[in-house]
């Protein structure tokens, strides 16, 4: 027996072992297997360095010492076989539930093997060389447990390696492959101590491929888990819902807009470390950052959940610029999958959360509701980009100066399948910007409308503009001008002919792109507008980072200046067309529904009108149709 291989391998298992729990407390079923299995592992090695100092330094009158190390040795060698079987049992069930009756099943044959090994005899001789090895009918059943096991988690980890990463499968067949072979040559050439070194090996693939903490662990924030780490504790607890109901506790972060600058992120990484501490300290839960603005908690009792909401509800962010929004997930009364769940807890830190005001958020079917209808009208979304199904409807604008309709805005429409009415550009275009699908659907549109100008000789007609929105997506693409170029040289459309609307300016990243792209096409003659004026990110400080021509005003902003209940408000609709005005800017109002509300707006200096009182958004044929009406003539 040769000692140094073992003391070797004990010496880099304590290191790895004090490294795991350092940054580590095993939460899912797998780690704490895992953590079992170093356990064994470390015995083993111990056990193994105690049979070689007993079998060279004791002599043959220390038979029950030998005896002892010599059993105890080979049932930690099974116990360490049982543990990995187990460990690659509970990776593969993940999300499912390990079944702890299963785990004790796979546990006969090492009892089996432990009992042999207290009811038989091991015998041991020696080799050529003088080094003690273990033999006989009782010795050799037990190395067969252990063989049997091996085989037994390679086979399972080949057939179910679809349920594993594949480098995890890799990882483990690779270990265990090692591991076999080494067991083979211990028993084939007597007297070398080459387990060890196997088991030790198994170990640290393992630790660096699937268990190593640093892997789920933010860089950049202390003590808090990363997503992966999240997803995985999540499918580990859908495993036990029937059981073990529990709570997906969240504290969502919103600021002034989704585009944050580098000081915006240390700023945010500070207060998510602000927070984790504050629950481990309260709540001694660990904290996962499950989205980039989210911190979520896994918590099994009701009362640590209104604890926690409480400690959020008074918690002081020092005059940060982030609003915290706690939000409660009931598991698996809302929700019994684990696929599902993720799918929830993104939707409502991603886009749900937006649209609310209140600080406590109860994730229910009504919200659940919502994000399939959402997700349903993503499939719609992506099949109309895949099959260029989108429609162009166009709203006429009145010039106010001649009392003629000589503009229009292009509208995008999207018809449900089966001709069943249309989705709200409210409902599609959010969710389009979200897919990052909302630059082809500009380009569709923007194609439509080019066509539709040349097909139809727009100009004949009297209008000198159509205004085609630009989103702030596309504004910042590099390669924006040179697309929408080649589409008006394509149907020989006059560039001064379109008038851009920019939407969505919180998109806008890189004012230095956006500059150069507004810049060419203003060289060609082309027009831009600030949509919206009034509400969402159309502010002042944009009508200064940008020579816009004309201001349009949104019809929230243009109907509360005009309410009636509130004449105060009017002074509001005065200063801002006396401001816009002064600045040299063009005004044109939205949302005017009726007579009384353009005379208003008249009167104050508007000078376009747009809005139901004068035509809703129209296909072509009726857009044509109107023209021919307003000019008096049919061609």
């Amino acid at each position: 027996m040769e000692i140094r291989t073992p003391i070797i391998a004990i010496l880099v298992l304590s290191v790895l072992i004090v490294i795991y729990l350092r940054k580590n407390i095993p939460q899912n079923i797998s780690s704490r297997v895992f953590f079992c299995f170093l356990v064994a592992i470390f015995i083993n090695l111990a056990c193994e360095i105690i049979e070689c100092l007993v079998f060279q330094f004791l002599d043959y009158y220390f038979f029950a010492l030998r005896r002892i190390s010599q059993n105890l040795y080979i049932s930690t060698l099974i116990i360490c076989a049982y543990f990995m079987l187990v460990y690659v049992y509970a990776r593969i069930e993940r999300g499912k539930g390990a079944s702890w009756k299963i785990a004790a099943i796979m546990g006969i044959p090492a009892l089996i093997g432990i009992i042999s090994l207290l009811a038989g005899k091991v015998y041991y001789t020696t080799n050529a060389s003088g080094d003690y090895y273990t033999y006989g009918s009782v010795a050799m059943f037990c190395y067969f447990i252990g063989f049997l096991y091996i085989f037994v988690t390679m086979i399972v980890a080949i057939a179910f390696q679809r349920r594993m990463r594949s480098e995890d499968s890799i990882a483990i067949i690779t270990g265990l492959v090692i591991w076999a072979f080494v067991a083979f040559v211990q028993l084939t050439f007597h007297g070398y101590q080459l387990s060890s070194i196997a088991m030790m090996l198994m170990a640290l693939i393992l630790f660096l491929v699937m268990e190593n903490p640093r892997e789920y662990y933010e860089k950049t924030i202390d003590n808090v888990k990363n997503r992966d780490a999240f997803i995985y504790m999540t499918e580990e607890k859908f495993g036990y819902t029937k059981s073990n109901p529990f709570f997906i506790v969240s504290v969502i972060f919103t600021g002034k807009s989704n585009i944050i600058s580098r000081e915006d992120r240390h700023e945010l990484n500070s207060l998510v470390e602000s927070v984790a501490k504050l629950a481990e300290q309260n709540i001694g839960e660990p904290a996962y950052l499950s989205e980039w603005n989210t911190l979520s908690f896994f918590i099994g009792a009701p009362e640590k959940v209104e604890q926690f909401m409480s400690l959020i509800m008074n918690y002081k962010d020092n005059g940060r610029n982030y609003k915290l929004t706690f939000s409660v997930l009931e598991v698996p009364k809302y929700v019994d999958d684990a696929d599902k769940a993720l799918q929830i807890l993104s939707y409502v830190s991603g886009e749900y959360i937006f649209t609310q005001s209140t600080p406590n958020l109860v994730i229910d079917d009504r919200i659940i509701d919502r994000m399939v209808y959402r997700n349903n009208v993503e499939v719609i979304v992506r099949q109309a980009v895949r099959d260029k199904s989108f429609e162009v409807y166009y709203q006429p604008i009145l010039w106010v100066n001649d009392g003629c309709f000589r503009s229009a805005e292009a509208l995008v429409r999207l018809r449900r399948p089966s001709n069943e009415g249309y989705i709200s550009p409210e409902d599609f275009i959010p969710v389009a910007e979200k897919c990052g699908l909302i630059q082809e659907i500009d380009d569709l549109v923007f194609e439509k409308v080019c066509s539709f100008i040349a097909r139809e000789d727009l100009q004949s007609y009297g209008v000198r503009t159509i205004e085609v929105n630009l989103s702030g997506n596309e504004v910042v693409d590099r390669q924006t001008y040179s697309r929408l170029m080649r589409k008006m040289e394509k149907y020989r459309i006059p560039p001064k002919f379109i008038n851009f609307e920019i939407t969505e300016t919180a998109y806008i990243n890189n004012d230095e792109v956006f500059k150069d792209n507004v810049r060419k096409l203003k060289a060609l003659g082309s027009s831009f507008s600030m949509d919206d004026f009034g509400s969402g990110y159309s502010n002042l400080l944009e009508l200064l980072k940008m020579d816009y021509v004309l201001v349009k005003m949104d019809k929230e902003f243009v109907w509360n200046c005009l309410d009636k209940n509130k004449p105060d408000n009017l002074r509001m609709l005065e200063y801002s067309v006396s401001f816009l005005k002064d600045y040299g800017l063009h005004i044109l109002a939205e949302g005017v529904e009726t007579i009384e509300q353009a005379e208003i707006l008249v009167e104050k200096g508007v000078e376009y009108l747009q809005g139901f009182y004068y035509s809703r958004p129209i296909p072509e044929d009726e857009y044509i149709e109107f023209l021919k009406a307003q000019k008096g003539e049919m061609r």
